[in-house]
């Protein structure tokens, strides 16, 4: 086996371990595959190329893509005399976690935020009719301590969000030194 085969295979495995790492993030095979895969190409792709590296349709392809644009860990890209267009993959480890996490935990966040202001809002109206026994306002106040709570959570976890996206975390856990050995 020529050397230009085993280094082949060897970036296949590479591919695979990464893509299999991004379970992590519950992404799509198919959206962990492309992303490793364009990680690893290190130059911008068209979808043509992805649609032939991958082996899978075009239309899978602009999916996975369009998916890992609206989470921000893909960017079209111009080159002089391109016509068709052409991706790149976001690099950088750090930025790629917190790109994915901040756009799914936001999505999540801001109806969850909504729905417990909702709650609230009919909870104080309920309380505000005045026509209550003593038990259910006891339970409406209960209920609205627990809501409350619910809304700190949520504020703090957008808040967990913003110290990603300003890399602010940064300040608390520090990257290692570019070079330091890893501990094993």
């Amino acid at each position: 086996m020529a050397m230009n085969d085993k280094f082949k295979e060897a970036r296949e495995r590479i591919i695979d371990q990464n893509s299999e790492s991004q379970t992590l993030f519950g992404m799509s095979p198919t959206v962990r595959r492309l992303m490793s895969v364009m990680y690893y190409n290190e130059k911008p792709m068209t979808l043509d190329e992805m649609t032939e590296m991958l082996g899978m349709s075009k239309a899978s392809m602009s999916n996975a893509v369009r998916e890992l644009d609206e989470m921000g860990l893909v960017e079209k890209v111009w080159r002089k005399g391109e016509r068709k267009d052409l991706y790149r993959v976001e690099e950088d480890n750090y930025e790629s976690f917190f790109k994915y996490f901040g756009y799914h935990w936001r999505k999540v966040l801001t109806p969850k935020k909504s729905s417990l202001r909702k709650s609230i809002s009919e909870l104080n109206d309920l309380k505000a009719a005045g026509d209550l026994d003593a038990e259910t306002a006891e339970q409406i106040d209960k209920d609205l301590l627990k809501l409350e709570a619910g809304l700190e959570y949520y504020d703090w976890l957008s808040r967990l969000v913003d110290s990603f996206e300003s890399h602010e975390i940064f300040d608390y856990i520090p990257k290692k030194p570019a070079g330091e050995k890893i501990p094993e």
